[in-house]
């Protein structure tokens, strides 16, 4: 058996972006996740942070609710499948890593929803 699940925390870089792809709605954003490293980690003096930047595509219903409820800022909780796309552009290979999102929410970590 094979499981593909991830599941990821961050901020949003931008606000959603809307997508159409035949008669099924997309909205991507992307997610900010920052690394921590304690002190004296790898050679490091005190903590720095590392960060990763992560494309998630939401599809149908709940693209919607996240085009209308969450922005730029908002710290968000993706539950997903990572996705590996590869494709050509001017003579060039080219591959990106992202997750489509089964569940898309926000965190509660820091503050309340208003």
């Amino acid at each position: 058996m094979y499981v593909n699940n991830v599941v990821i925390v961050g901020n949003m870089t931008g606000d959603p972006r809307s997508n159409v792809e035949g008669e099924a709605r997309t909205v991507g954003f992307r997610i900010e996740v920052n690394r921590w490293r304690a002190p004296g980690a790898q050679g490091d003096e005190g903590k720095a942070a590392r960060s990763e930047f992560i494309d998630v595509e939401v599809w149908g219903s709940q693209a919607e609710n996240v085009l209308a409820s969450l922005g730029r800022g908002d710290r968000v909780i993706v539950a997903g499948q990572l996705r590996y796309d590869r494709w050509e552009e001017g003579g060039e290979l080219k591959a990106r890593l992202k997750v489509r999102a089964l569940a898309v929410g926000p965190s509660l970590e820091f503050g309340s929803v208003s």
